[in-house]
């Protein structure tokens, strides 16, 4: 650190003792288990978890499951992981939070889209490879923001156009 200058890019509230950091992993991927892999489909080789049953109760039980998605990755977030990792983890958990709303076809999103185990992935990667390249997490969420704008500009036009097409019925 240069004086005068802070040097940011990694969150630093690392867990004191091993035993400490086993225990907050070990937390972590039970959870992620928990609400993505927990229940087995009998003949198929597929799981759910916990998230899927939750966000069938309209609005709390996406609140809750939220919730616990967020309580993953600021429990993720202080490991160390570079700060760009963490945003990626929040954006894959404010996806399900988004989609998941949505119902019936939310609910297909949460079987599939399994925001906590990809969480736990990165997680995972970033811990045993700390000083490896962040270039993919910025293509990903570089590419989330660039969908959110695209989705935004388009219903934006949409809006203007269905506005104009009311105004011209009308005069």
């Amino acid at each position: 650190m240069v004086l005068g200058m802070t040097r940011v890019g990694r969150v630093t509230r690392l867990p004191r003792t091993e035993s400490e950091r086993s225990r907050s992993l070990g937390e972590v991927e039970m959870l992620a288990w928990l609400l993505d892999n927990s229940i087995p489909v009998p003949g198929t080789g597929r799981r759910f978890g916990i998230d899927a049953l939750i966000g069938f109760v309209p609005v709390l039980g996406d609140m809750v499951s939220g919730g616990i998605g967020l309580f993953v990755v600021w429990r993720a977030s202080r490991f160390g992981l570079p700060r760009i990792a963490v945003a990626r983890m929040l954006a894959n958990t404010v996806i399900d939070i988004a989609v998941g709303a949505i119902p019936i076809l939310g609910d297909a999103f949460d079987l599939w889209f399994k925001a906590n185990t990809r969480n736990l992935a990165i997680m995972r990667r970033r811990l045993e490879e700390p000083a490896a390249s962040t270039r993919d997490d910025w293509l990903v969420v570089a590419g989330m923001v660039g969908a959110v704008v695209a989705v935004v500009l388009l219903l934006g036009w949409l809006l203007v156009s269905v506005v104009a097409a009311l105004v011209g019925l009308l005069s």
